[in-house]
């Protein structure tokens, strides 16, 4: 009995259990009725056979599973006497280099001109229309010790028959478990290229995968965009230049959009007597299209997502390959769903990006801006200032000196919203870097409290600063954090009424610290609220407009504490008071005691 000598076990999928237990029961009557003490059956895999069913004592654990070159079986049997259905090779006419891979059993010679030699081989070969030999029945050690005589041969005959029914039903049962695994393999994989951010990705996750799954020899797809315009991608193994496809574009995309509406999929090729869709002139240059590309025939899919068409997908074969199945067609629509979703995506991805891009060009050219305005009002505004203070006011009448007060104040002023200005650009520029270190905001909030302190008692207001007596430390830039503590001290200060009490707070919770500000000034709306820490918002109270401000104060405070990786808390009860709590993560005490001096 032939059968392959190196012994690996099938790794491709089987057929279902019923048609397993036919072919077996066909290799045991095979074997007890025309009386043979063994009985095989192998299928085609590629370029090697494999027995899947086999009779005789001892015979499954032998060769079940193993493999026979196709090449040696092939070549053998293109020299053997042909006995109808069935192909008899003499001992003498055997392949020495089959004869290593088979298994040879143990008989004693009959004499006589019929007696079966051990090295004999009867086998019927099962081929498709074009004479392909897909399996073999074979039969090996006669219990009379001779060859079949006729009565023999008419009983082979049958189950040679029987044989190419079940081979072949097996082989369609295989095909067919094999797509249908391949199918949810590759629909698993434009689930999966749901994700990908542009189309160039998603084809790359699935095209293999297309491509092996339909057994196509290339594919291309098309995506419509929001403006009427499309992008196409192809791929075909081993493919150079992209083929024209503007010249068929007016045709497929019509053609898309009817499908899609009328969620249809059809296979275009000359072996085709119909062309759905598609008048015959179109169909006629369609199919010159492909002619031209060495491409037999295309499943052609439609892709979108809800009523909307995104395109289409055109799977491609090779002349003289075989038709497009029903079960290829309604899996190709299924997977046209999943990646018209993928498109849609991938659009959807690529008009975020888009906006993005244009808010970080925009947010760029607004930091340019006002570092710009910033650095050139400074020149003025400091020879302005030198000017003011050169004059000897005490030589000057009532009036002038006040005049020069007055433009002193708002030099001043006009100093502090360049400072602010020059601060948001800072703490909102992506490029400015940031290197942490360090920092003690005990010190860092005491040192503002003295600061603030003139402030403070210029309005009769007290200020009450509780802080823990070691080091509570932070890591970031103490000179932001020293603004941001200073923008929260002189805003509590600024909107309190005189004779108030405004409490500032430190202390550590867990593996953060925290800073609180509290006083019972004017308060805010819940209206306000929502808008303060916006870039130059001034509240809507009147009493709150009435004090000066550049309404840079808080978004300045917002900036530094989302760079420092903290959170912001406000508070507040109009006519009442505000409560700002800050949150920072707290700094490793032993890390800070490794790291060196400055």
């Amino acid at each position: 009995m032939q059968e392959a000598g190196v012994g690996r076990a099938t790794d491709h999928p089987w057929s279902d259990d019923q048609t397993r237990e036919h072919l077996q029961v066909l290799v045991e009557g095979v074997a007890v009725l025309a009386g043979f003490e063994q009985a095989a059956i192998s299928l085609r895999r590629d370029d090697e056979f494999e027995v899947v069913a086999c009779a005789g004592e001892g015979l499954a654990e032998t060769i079940m599973g193993r493999r026979l070159p196709a090449r040696m079986v092939e070549g053998e049997l293109a020299g053997a006497d042909e006995w109808g259905a069935w192909l008899f090779v003499p001992h003498e006419r055997a392949f020495q280099e089959l004869i290593e891979h088979s298994f040879i059993p143990e008989t004693s010679e009959v004499e006589g001109p019929d007696a079966w030699h051990p090295l004999d081989a009867l086998t019927s070969p099962v081929r498709d229309e074009d004479g392909v030999i897909l399996g073999l029945l074979s039969v090996d050690e006669p219990r009379d010790g001779r060859r079949p005589g006729p009565a023999q041969l008419e009983l082979l005959q049958k189950y040679a028959g029987m044989a190419r029914t079940l081979v072949s039903l097996a082989l369609e049962r295989e095909e067919l478990a094999e797509r249908v695994r391949i199918t949810a393999q590759a629909r698993e994989i434009v689930r999966q290229a749901l994700g990908e951010p542009s189309l160039g990705q998603v084809i790359e996750a699935c095209r293999s995968t297309l491509v092996h799954c339909f057994d196509a020899l290339g594919m291309w797809l098309t995506a419509f965009d929001e403006e009427g315009g499309s992008t196409t991608v192809w791929y075909a193994e081993g493919a150079q230049d992209d083929p024209p496809f503007s010249e068929i574009d007016d045709v497929v995309i019509r053609l898309a959009h009817r499908y899609w509406a009328d969620q249809y999929v059809a296979p275009f090729s000359r072996r085709s007597g119909d062309q759905p869709g598609l008048p015959p002139e179109d169909a006629e240059g369609l199919l010159d299209f492909l002619d031209g590309l060495g491409i037999g025939s295309v499943l052609f899919v439609p892709l979108g997502a809800g009523p909307e068409c995104m395109g289409f997908l055109c799977l491609t074969r090779a002349p003289g390959m075989r038709e497009w199945s029903q079960v290829e067609c309604d899996a190709a629509l299924d997977i046209g769903r999943d990646l018209g979703r993928a498109v849609a995506n991938a659009r959807q991805l690529e008009r975020e990006r888009a906006v993005a891009d244009r808010l970080r060009l925009m947010d760029s050219y607004r930091l340019e801006l006002v570092n710009t305005l910033g650095h050139e009002l400074r020149t003025p505004l400091f020879s302005m200032t030198a000017n003011l203070e050169m004059l000897d006011v005490d030589t000057l009448a009532e009036d002038d000196r006040h005049s020069v007060a007055a433009a002193t104040r708002a030099a001043a002023r006009m100093q502090a919203v360049i400072e602010d200005l020059l601060n948001v650009a800072q703490v909102a520029d992506p490029l400015h870097e940031f290197v942490p270190e360090p920092v003690d905001l005990r010190e860092t909030l005491l040192a503002v409290a003295d600061e603030c302190h003139h402030a403070a008692v210029a309005k009769s207001q007290k200020c009450d600063i509780v802080v823990p007596d070691e080091p509570v430390l932070v890591s970031g830039r103490p000179e932001e954090l020293h603004r941001m503590l200073a923008n929260l001290a002189s805003n509590a200060i600024k909107y309190s009424h005189e004779g108030s009490v405004i409490t500032a707070q430190l202390q550590r919770e867990d593996d953060d610290v925290r800073i609180v500000f509290e006083d019972s000034g004017i308060g805010i709306t819940q209206a306000d609220q929502r808008q303060l820490f916006r870039e130059f918002f001034r509240s809507t109270n009147p009493d709150a407009l009435a004090r000066p401000g550049t309404g840079l104060g808080l978004a300045i405070v917002d900036r530094i504490v989302k760079r420092h990786s903290g959170n912001v808390v406000l508070e507040s009860e109009f006519g009442e008071g505000t409560t700002v709590t800050v949150t920072l993560p707290s700094y490793d005490d032993d890390e800070f005691s490794r790291a060196p001096a400055s």
